[in-house]
């Protein structure tokens, strides 16, 4: 959740939501010379967000996330739950 925070406070410092973004993605990429990350382009890795709203109109919408994928595969997050749940309730030895 601090990103997301994080991304709020710079809409709040004067940031569009767009301008925010790019921040968030391609620039760090482009830093860190991470050439097949940071755009949705041909060539590059496929790892991205579905929103069930668009951030544009309001930069909290990124909370909203429907669907998660990894290397272009959706990320079946019930089975993530279900396994940090499982992974919580484990009692140490």
């Amino acid at each position: 959740m601090a990103e997301q925070h994080e991304l709020e406070s710079m809409v709040h410092g004067g940031m569009t939501p767009m301008q925010v973004i790019v921040a968030a993605t391609s620039r760090p990429a482009e830093y860190l010379k991470l050439t097949r990350m940071g755009t949705l382009s041909p060539g590059k890795d496929a790892d991205f967000l579905v929103l069930d709203a668009n951030p544009l109109d309001d930069i909290t919408n990124t909370q909203r996330i429907s669907r998660i994928y990894v290397n272009g595969a959706e990320v079946d997050r019930a089975s993530l739950r279900k396994r940090a749940g499982e992974a919580g309730r484990e009692t140490p030895r």
